[in-house]
């Protein structure tokens, strides 16, 4: 993943994942630093700093669901090869009656699979990985282009070249924003499912409240 820049000391959003939830942060005071650049080059770190905050916790965070994906995943692979040779095994050694429990093994194996789709791990690695890849793609070609728009509006210092640059920062937080919003989208379309799933199936209604 792309680190932050030396200089963005002064502009990270240190709050924003303090918790592990997202925070909003404030937009740093530009407005009395001065030059035209000077004051769009603090924008350009503190709008890197969102981004790469951004792709260190997708970065962090997919690492306890791939662990949970692969226990789960690994259980119920072992689940269901031992529970398919127990009853072979329990025949060929006089023990029909044991036979039963590869059924037992096998229930385990596929609890194993509901309890991820319910928890969404594997589907929340896969999602996290996605979206810091795409992320740290936008965040790459930006810092790879931004010289160009500095150079731009160094040699021209007017309200069109400074304007311009902002609307670029704009444009580029506006598309990283997105990918994270449909990654959250996605995760709040998957839980619904699941929970739709399970009402209908096992889990009862809820009573409803009357209605005064």
């Amino acid at each position: 993943m792309v680190s932050p820049s030396s200089g963005t000391n002064n502009v990270t959003p240190n709050d924003r994942y303090q918790t592990g939830d997202l925070r909003a942060v404030g937009l740093p005071r530009v407005a009395d630093r001065g030059a035209a650049t000077e004051a769009i080059n603090e924008l350009f770190l503190w709008v890197e700093s969102f981004v790469v905050d951004s792709i260190n916790w997708y970065a962090r965070e997919k690492v306890s669901k791939a662990r949970w994906s692969r226990f789960l995943r690994i259980s119920a692979v072992l689940s269901f090869a031992l529970g398919t040779v127990t009853p072979v095994v329990a025949v060929g050694m006089g023990w029909s009656q044991q036979a039963i429990w590869g059924y037992g093994i096998i229930g385990i194996g596929a609890c194993c699979v509901a309890v991820d789709r319910v928890c969404g791990f594997s589907s929340s690695w896969m999602r996290y990985v996605s979206t810091a890849i795409s992320l740290n793609r936008h965040l790459v070609i930006f810092q790879t282009s931004w010289p160009r728009i500095e150079a731009k509006l160094a040699r021209q210092p007017s309200s069109e070249s400074f304007s311009e640059a902002v609307q670029e920062l704009v444009n580029f937080v506006d598309a990283t924003s997105l990918l994270m919003e449909n990654e959250t989208m996605a995760w709040v379309s998957e839980f619904q499912s699941h929970v739709v799933q399970l009402e209908s199936g096992s889990i009862p209604a809820l009573p409803q409240r009357n209605q005064q």
